[in-house]
């Protein structure tokens, strides 16, 4: 009987440390052990539009309703939907120019939900927001023109990979409001992780970035500036989306459901009480990387607005699709819907 129990026990310990990889969350552990739960393979980008994926999982919601989210981190969203689309994971928080993108080539995965709009923004260091600072009535454009003049070369901006969100942004405001000669503008293409410390390594002028990196580079250096925020970038700048693949929707539409109400729960915890929400997100977000107090001011960011509605973002997906078509990132001639399935949010409600 003793030797029935320790095997049963070891087995047990087993099975809990044998989650892809990542450590055993305290909501998940606590789970009934005579429950069969939904396992749902999450993929996720390290921004703060993603908090109301931890929210869910820190607060317990998820093991409640027989939930097991296991979490896999990407550098950015290109990578995550090739992820998706290869069937390694179920669902996804991250942006939606590579859903579109995605799509356009074929791939079976919709958008259910929104997490926040108008997240990014252009942000420079150094010589260029020194100029920025002295502008007087010059516009972005010209302030970017004069000290690509001046320097005799083009004025380096960090994004991320072809088809993301911050690049597809960055492009459109370069070619259609800036209207910048492309002479004058170098992008270069990174992950996440690498725009932060090119930024703050003064390798690049600027970068398109998010919070938090918006609130960790503003600590380490307060003459950061703002060139474009937000609308200003791309107008309604639709961003961090919720995806599932085709097939784990058929299989899963009341597990669906049932998350899309605990998402936009999350979201309303994060719009009454964000020094609670940071607290909860911490460990996921920030632990190791950016202090609780600087986890707190990116909350109150007016970088992120956070909204689960998926219908506020659907006009101004459609005319980053066709941008992305006019500037080839997608086949010119593909006939793909845009991707939209409100079946789970009009549930939710």
């Amino acid at each position: 009987m003793i030797y029935a129990k320790l095997r049963l026990f070891a087995l047990s310990l087993i099975l809990l440390m044998g989650v892809v990889g990542q450590p055993i969350q305290p909501a998940q552990a606590a789970a009934n052990p005579t429950a069969n739960p939904t396992t749902i393979k999450v993929g996720y980008i390290p921004i703060l539009a993603a908090a109301p994926l931890f929210v869910t999982i820190a607060s317990g919601w998820a093991t409640e309703n027989n939930m097991t989210l296991e979490l896999t981190k990407f550098e950015s969203g290109p990578n995550a939907i090739q992820a998706l689309a290869a069937g390694q994971i179920d669902l996804m928080y991250a942006g939606v120019g590579p859903v579109i993108v995605a799509r356009a080539a074929g791939a079976e995965i919709s958008i259910i939900g929104n997490c926040a709009v108008e997240e990014l923004v252009l942000a420079a260091r150094g010589d260029l927001a020194e100029t920025w600072r002295n502008r007087g009535n010059k516009s972005a454009r010209e302030v970017i023109a004069e000290l690509a003049k001046t320097r005799g070369r083009p004025i380096k901006i960090a994004t991320q990979p072809s088809g993301s969100v911050p690049d597809t942004v960055l492009r459109y405001w370069l070619s259609k409001t800036a209207k910048l000669d492309e002479k004058q503008v170098e992008i270069v293409r990174m992950g996440i992780e690498n725009t932060q410390q090119a930024l703050l390594a003064g390798a690049v002028d600027a970068a398109t970035i998010r919070e938090p990196t918006v609130t960790i580079i503003q600590d380490k250096d307060p003459k950061l500036a703002i060139l474009a925020a937000g609308s200003a970038l791309f107008a309604n700048q639709p961003g961090t989306v919720i995806a599932v693949s085709d097939g784990f929707k058929q299989k899963n539409k009341d597990v669906l459901v049932t998350l899309m109400k605990l998402h936009k729960r999350a979201i309303d915890v994060i719009a009454r009480d964000p020094k609670q929400a940071s607290i909860l997100i911490q460990d996921y977000l920030g632990k190791g990387l950016i202090e609780p107090a600087q986890l707190q001011r990116a909350m109150g960011s007016p970088y992120t607005k956070f909204t689960a509605n998926p219908y506020l973002i659907l006009n101004a997906a459609r005319r980053m699709r066709d941008f992305q078509r006019e500037i080839g990132v997608i086949a010119k001639d593909s006939k793909n819907d845009d991707g939209f399935d409100f079946t789970f949010y009009d549930a939710a409600k």
